[in-house]
């Protein structure tokens, strides 16, 4: 039985109200929670190439993940893929005007969420807060097994 102490079931919650604060928020841009993160960091990075292993490194999500990700921003128009002028084999991902047009809207969505979780909280609190979730983050990256681009050992072997 868990403790009053117990950590997880609180990150639980509040992963869950997140997830459907930003659902609602994104609604109307035809964005998922996840597509807007990974759109985000396109947006962060289009002057330099971005492969989808850069992705799943960033995250923290699976290959599969991020290919599925991938597929349904281009379907909606917010990406494109460019051959590599250098290696044919390669793909640059590249973001359509579309995703730079909500560019401003959806990170002053992502901005009043922070302002919501962080309201009350001090500076020093909330540096106290990210510094102890980094922790735990790496903490749980340690097992192995949990980290999705953490090669298994059939694949190291």
């Amino acid at each position: 039985m868990l403790s009053e102490l117990a950590v997880s079931p609180r990150i639980k919650r509040i992963s869950n109200a997140l997830e459907r604060k930003r659902t609602l928020d994104l609604e109307d841009m035809d964005l998922t929670s996840s597509q807007a993160f990974v759109l985000g960091y396109l947006l962060r990075h289009r002057q330099e190439p971005v492969t989808p292993g850069d992705i799943c490194r960033h995250f923290g999500l699976s290959h599969p993940t991020v290919t599925g990700i991938l597929q349904r921003l281009e379907c909606k128009g917010f990406l494109r893929y460019v051959e590599d002028s250098a290696d044919r084999r390669k793909k640059q991902i590249c973001v359509t005007e579309k995703a730079q047009e909500i560019q401003h809207c959806a990170n002053q969505r992502c901005q009043e969420t922070e302002t919501l979780i962080s309201g009350s909280l001090t500076e020093d609190e909330l540096r106290t807060l990210v510094g102890l979730l980094d922790r735990v983050i790496a903490n749980i990256g340690q097992v192995e097994g949990l980290d999705p681009c953490q090669k298994s050992k059939e694949e190291r072997k």
